[in-house]
Parts: C-alpha cells; sequence; structure tokens
C-alpha cells in the first residue's frame, strides 16, 4: 500500500516552487532597464559553487555567472555593481522570512 505520490515531474516541481516563491526571477533596473537573475533554488550549480566560494574569491565571480557574463558586462556600464545584487538578494531574503537556501525562517532571521 503506498501512502503518497513517489514520481515526480521535474518540470511542475520547479512551478510549484516559482508559484511558491512569487517566481523563478529577480528584477533590478538601472534607468527603467531591467537585469534578471534566477532566485536562489533555481541557481545552476556552478552558480552554487561560485556563491559558497564568493567569500574567499569575492562575489564578482559569482554575480557575472549568474547574471551571464554579457548581462553583466551590461549592468556594470549601466551603473551596477556586484555589491548592488547582493543587496537585491538581501532584500528577495527579507521578503521570503528565510536565509538563502532556507525552507523555512531561522531562529536568528
Amino acid at each position: 500500500m503506498s501512502h503518497g505520490k513517489t514520481t515526480f515531474d521535474l518540470a511542475e516541481l520547479r512551478q510549484r516552487a516559482a508559484q511558491r516563491k512569487g517566481g523563478d526571477e529577480l528584477t533590478i533596473t538601472i534607468d527603467g532597464k531591467p537585469y534578471t537573475i534566477p532566485v536562489p533554488g533555481f541557481w545552476p550549480d556552478r552558480v552554487k559553487e561560485l556563491a559558497r566560494r564568493s567569500r574567499e574569491d569575492g562575489d564578482v565571480p559569482f554575480v557575472r555567472e549568474l547574471m551571464g557574463a554579457e548581462r553583466y558586462e551590461k549592468f556594470v556600464a549601466a551603473g551596477g555593481r556586484s555589491d548592488d545584487v547582493a543587496l537585491l538578494l538581501e532584500e528577495y531574503k527579507q521578503a521570503q522570512g528565510a536565509d538563502l537556501g532556507e525552507s523555512s525562517p531561522s531562529p536568528t532571521s
């Protein structure tokens, strides 16, 4: 006797997660021009690795990979900085009520 579903479709899982998170992208604008990044939980593994290493390597490699090199260069040329993406992620974290990577609020949030 089965107590629940054991097979899940990846696209459906991601769609439900995006609905819970309010979407699968975050957007920051500079002078009305939008620059988007995937929300945490939708990052490719390479981006997650660079995020973990950003304390040692700095956050520029992480943000460049997160945005894509071409979009990152346009973002910087428009006046954006990697720290601005960190501010965006912090705002998202506060709105979600959890630390990035957590599924629910921590006692220190």
